[in-house]
């Protein structure tokens, strides 16, 4: 469980210290643990359409076997949409 918990205050942390986000737009940032990527889905106009059309972004990951998702909707321009840890 703690390592979980560090786990969503590091993608937290990524999105808040990422500079190259313009101000405005707003993501749905999705977290998997297996396997282990970051994904970005939008631009948004505002976060409670973000909000609006998480679920079904979730749903697809979740029918592609992703687990240990986590939802983060953050403003701003990410440089990459999606990123693959090893």
């Amino acid at each position: 469980m703690l390592a979980l918990f560090l786990f969503t205050i590091y993608f937290v942390f990524l999105c808040l210290i990422l500079s190259e986000f313009k101000q405005g737009e707003w993501w749905v940032e999705i977290v998997t643990k297996q396997p282990n990527c970051l994904y970005y889905f939008g631009p948004f106009d505002s976060q409670e359409e973000a909000k609006a059309n998480e679920d079904g972004y979730l749903q697809d990951l979740q029918a592609e076997g992703a687990q240990e998702i986590q939802v983060i909707i953050c403003q701003g321009q990410p440089q990459k949409l999606t990123i693959f840890e090893d």
